[in-house]
């Protein structure tokens, strides 16, 4: 591929003897398109779609610039919550209601010829065996167990560790392309310290 400068537009790039060809996957007509948010929707391949899309100028027939549509990152991010996970999830929940309607058509036929204090005793017997006894775990009677299980019991300690997951996801995010060397050692050794940390948890 040729740089923009020298080649700006597909008119420049024919006279001077060179192929102009498009992306595999674009958005030059409709089929094409929805070609695109659909391989974007199953996350197969779709930051290469997303790349061109940012790369992409206004007019047709334009030399594509790095980064020159920096908002079409908004435009995939949306696509990605709402017409990907939330698609999903709203069919996902169809099945699931669908499932639960043909599981109350199934109970209610047991019940149909029930009285209404049958059918009080059968519901109260039926969550009566749905429900088991909770064992409360032993302190342990070893006294540096002991202070290590009282550690690993408390609420802080859970609240500690998810502001801990917190930090490492937001560390993960700040990774970024021609970052310098002492940020990537920074990085380096924050990825580190989470990774103590984590093992030292599973550990208790």
């Amino acid at each position: 591929m040729v740089n923009h400068e020298i080649i700006p537009d597909k008119n420049a790039c024919i006279a001077e003897n060179y192929t102009w060809q498009n992306s595999k996957m674009n958005f030059d007509h409709v089929g094409n398109a929805y070609l695109c948010l659909f391989q974007v929707a199953t996350f197969n391949g779709w930051m290469e779609i997303m790349r061109d899309a940012v790369d992409s100028r206004d007019l047709h027939g334009k030399q594509p610039i790095r980064e020159i549509n920096n908002y079409m990152y908004f435009y995939f991010v949306f696509f990605i919550i709402f017409g990907s996970f939330f698609t999903l999830n709203l069919f996902i929940g169809v099945i699931i209601d669908n499932f639960n309607e043909q599981k109350k058509k199934t109970g209610a036929s047991l019940e149909m010829f029930m009285t209404e204090d049958q059918k009080k005793y059968y519901n109260a017997m039926k969550k009566m065996s749905s429900k088991k006894p909770l064992k409360a775990i032993p302190r342990p009677r070893w006294k540096p167990q002991s202070i290590v299980f009282q550690i690993v019991t408390d609420k802080k300690f859970d609240m500690l560790i998810m502001l801990f997951i917190g930090f490492n996801m937001l560390t993960m995010t700040l990774d970024h392309y021609q970052q310098t060397k002492l940020f990537t050692d920074v990085l380096e050794l924050l990825n580190q310290i989470f990774i103590a940390i984590f093992s030292s948890e599973c550990l208790l």
